[in-house]
């Protein structure tokens, strides 16, 4: 076909001398006259200076960080599975799933012919101290009577001294068996009033017994804690043994998330350390914790170990079993010069940026410290007002090199 419908087109990068000069750190070469010479492509020198930016190096603060990838968790200290130490039926029902409870709240109430008789063991026990402490008062009271009446007739020689010395003996027995009495059945007492509370019983409720015409046979189940009800296992009207679990209550109020750290960043980890945390349910929100456990055994598949991290959670937003990435800080420097990890490359065994030389650019050697997030803290070769090229510096980096 004619040549006129196939036209072959070759990009052309045109680099200003200039900027040549510059990357080879040499002087600038006079090209020789040629009167018969195009004038330079200015357009094309405009759009190769487009190509690259620049950052101004300023002092900032920066943190040292190891990334790592975790899963939120409810805290031990804050799981509740409540279930009846005795067993009874459902009569009723106070709390659901997903419910949430104040410690202390009454969830459910159970119905139980067995614990008619720990309140009447109750009750017996109640009566046989008051009666102990009443009749012990009383035998004391005597026996101190008889004592300092046969005292009075020894001092006026009507009895005789023996008679003194059995009144007293007589006197110590009573207040003996006075004291063992009551502590005998106060015992009792406590026993049986403590059975009624792990029955579920108040105080308050125990309190009231004495005063009922007849026994409730109702024990209550309450919360240990606050928090919300994720699982229920109760229906009305159900009969439920000593082995169910009818609540399972959380508080998510402080979670856990544990992190995997690598084996080869283990050393910089310490207990309490500032953690930063983001979930992918909520993207841009950061929240804040610490390390508060650091695990001994290291997982031999993944070469990780834990480390655990508690994050206050008032709001609820983390769920357990949410993946979570986190970030450990390791190292605070308030004035430190960072610049973009991108204005960082590789020449060799050394680790370099380009810096604007006036109308070019210059390869410098830099030394580089810690890194966090896209940034990189750079510790000798670069002083705060130097202009960082932080993009087309590879371009840079591939023309400086010599031509093969």
């Amino acid at each position: 076909m004619p040549d006129m419908f196939y036209r072959r087109i070759v990009p052309v990068l045109s680099i200003p001398p200039l900027i040549i000069a510059g990357l080879c750190g040499c002087k600038r070469a006079t090209a020789p006259s040629n009167p018969a010479s195009p004038p330079a492509n200015t357009a094309t020198s405009e759009a190769a200076n487009h190509a690259i930016e620049t950052e101004t190096v300023a002092l900032q603060p920066i943190a040292g960080v190891i990334p790592a990838t975790g899963k939120v968790l409810v805290s031990e200290n804050r799981v509740a599975v409540i279930g009846p130490v005795h067993e009874g039926r459902i009569v009723s029902l106070y709390a659901g799933q997903g419910s949430r409870v104040k410690k202390g709240q009454k969830l459910a109430e159970l119905e139980s012919a067995d614990i008619d008789e720990a309140e009447a063991d109750y009750l017996k026990a109640l009566a046989d101290y008051e009666n102990a402490r009443r009749t012990s008062v009383a035998e004391v009271k005597l026996a101190q009577a008889t004592y300092d009446r046969t005292k009075m007739l020894y001092e006026k020689t009507i009895t005789p001294g023996k008679n003194l010395e059995t009144a007293d003996h007589d006197l110590e027995m009573a207040k003996a068996s006075a004291a063992s009495s009551v502590a005998g059945t106060k015992a009792a007492l406590t026993a049986a009033r403590r059975h009624l509370l792990i029955l579920g019983l108040k105080d308050s409720a125990i309190d009231a017994l004495a005063g009922k015409p007849d026994l409730a046979a109702v024990f209550s189940l309450n919360s240990p804690i606050e928090g919300i009800v994720v699982e229920r296992n109760a229906t009305i009207g159900a009969t439920v043994g000593t082995d169910a679990n009818l609540f399972k209550i959380i508080d998510i109020s402080r979670v856990w998330i544990d992190a995997n750290v690598f084996e080869k960043d283990l050393e910089r980890v310490k207990l309490g350390q500032e953690v930063k945390v983001a979930v992918p349910a909520f993207p841009g929100a950061s929240f804040s914790g610490k390390v508060i456990l650091v695990n001994s055994v290291l997982d031999p598949e993944t070469r990780t170990v834990k480390v655990r991290t508690e994050v206050p959670n008032p709001d609820g937003r983390l769920k357990p079993d949410m993946f979570a990435n986190v970030e450990i800080i390791t190292d605070a420097h308030r004035n430190a010069i960072s610049i973009p990890q991108s204005a960082v490359l590789k020449d060799g065994e050394k680790t370099i940026v380009f810096v604007a030389d006036g109308t070019g650019y210059k390869k410098r050697v830099v030394t580089a410290g810690i890194q966090s997030n896209d940034r990189v803290e750079i510790i000798d070769g670069l002083v705060a007002g130097d202009k960082v090229v932080v993009k087309g510096n590879y371009l840079l980096l591939q023309q400086s090199k010599p031509e093969q």
